[in-house]
C-alpha cells in the first residue's frame, strides 16, 4: 500500500485519491475509518491531502453540476472524518478574467494644443467583457460558492487549481466567490507556460497558496511541457522556495512523481534536491 511505501522512504505525509478502483474513501464506514487512521498512525504518516475528481467539463457547460457537488460533499465529509487538513480539486475550465480597465483619457488641457482622435470603436456597456462567455461566469461563481458552503459544513479547505485555465482566471474565480475555505493548489509545471510568473503570483496572490504539488518539466518549443524529476527541468525551485519561505508557507510541498518511468526514485531524489535548495535546510517533509 502507499502509505507504507511513504513510511519505508522516509516520508512524513501523503497526498491519497479519494476514490480509486482499489479504495474508496468515501464509502469506509466508521470502523473503517478508524481502521484507517490507524493505519496512518503506526506507519507515522500524515494525510496531508485528498484529491478529489472531477468531471472534465468542472463546472462549464454540458456539466452536471448538482452530481459533482453531491460528489465533493461525500469526499469532504470523509476528509473530516480523516482528520484531514484540505481536498485537492481541479476545477477545469474557468473564464476568462476581465480585462484591466484602459488608462484615462489625456484630455485636451493635459496634451496642451496637440489633439489626437480617437479611433476606438465604442462598445455597448450591456457587452460582457472580451472572453467571457454569456452565462459562464454565473453559472461556476454560483457552483463554486455551493461548494463553499458545504465546505463551511464540514470545516474543510479545498486547495483549487486548474489545468485548462491560467492563473490569473483562478484566482479571479476565488476572489470573485469570496470563500474563506478556498484557496490555491500551487502546481510550478502550470506556472512555466502561464502569462505569470512566480513573482507575479506571489505578489498577487501569495496568501492564497494552501498546497503546493512538487513536479518539474522541461519547457519546449508552443509551451509543450515534459514532466522529469524535480530539480532537473525548467522550474526555478530556488526562486520559488524562497518566496515560500519568504511568505512563511506551512502548508504540505507534496511530491508528484506519478508520470515519471520510476516513481518512487523520482520521489526519493526529489525530496533530497528540494532539501537542499529549501532556504535554511529541513523544511520538505
Amino acid at each position: 500500500m502507499a502509505i507504507r511505501t511513504a513510511s519505508a522512504a522516509g516520508f512524513g505525509g501523503i497526498l491519497l485519491d479519494a476514490a480509486t478502483a482499489h479504495l474508496d474513501l468515501t464509502t469506509l464506514s466508521t470502523t473503517g475509518i478508524r481502521e484507517f487512521r490507524h493505519l496512518l498512525s503506526a506507519a507515522n504518516v500524515k494525510l496531508t491531502a485528498l484529491r478529489a475528481p472531477l468531471d472534465p467539463k468542472g463546472f462549464s457547460h454540458g456539466a452536471d453540476i448538482d452530481h459533482q457537488l453531491n460528489i465533493l460533499e461525500k469526499i469532504l465529509r470523509a476528509a473530516a472524518n480523516l482528520h484531514c487538513p484540505l481536498v485537492s480539486l481541479d476545477v477545469g475550465p474557468l473564464p476568462s478574467p476581465p480585462s484591466q480597465p484602459p488608462p484615462p483619457a489625456i484630455t485636451p488641457k493635459q496634451a496642451g494644443l496637440i489633439l489626437i482622435p480617437d479611433f476606438t470603436p465604442a462598445k455597448s456597456p450591456d457587452a460582457p467583457p472580451a472572453g467571457i462567455a454569456p452565462h459562464f461566469t454565473p453559472q461556476v461563481d454560483g457552483a463554486l460558492a455551493e461548494l463553499g458552503n458545504r465546505a463551511d459544513r464540514y470545516g474543510v479547505p479545498l486547495a483549487l487549481h486548474s489545468g485548462l485555465s491560467g492563473f490569473a482566471a483562478l484566482i479571479h474565480v476565488i476572489r470573485a466567490v469570496d470563500c474563506p475555505w478556498f484557496g490555491i493548489d500551487l502546481d510550478p509545471v502550470a506556472l512555466l507556460p502561464d502569462d505569470w510568473d512566480i513573482d507575479q503570483l506571489f505578489s498577487v496572490a501569495g496568501s492564497l497558496i494552501q498546497h503546493v504539488r512538487a513536479r518539474d518539466a522541461l519547457l519546449g518549443d508552443r509551451h509543450r511541457t515534459r514532466l522529469v524529476p524535480v530539480g532537473t527541468g525548467n522550474v526555478d525551485w530556488p526562486h520559488l522556495l524562497s518566496n515560500l519561505h519568504h511568505a512563511d508557507y506551512r502548508g504540505s510541498i507534496t511530491l508528484d512523481p506519478a508520470s515519471l518511468a520510476d516513481p518512487l526514485a523520482a520521489a526519493s531524489a526529489g525530496r533530497s534536491a528540494l532539501l537542499k535548495m529549501w532556504p535554511g535546510g529541513s523544511r520538505p517533509s
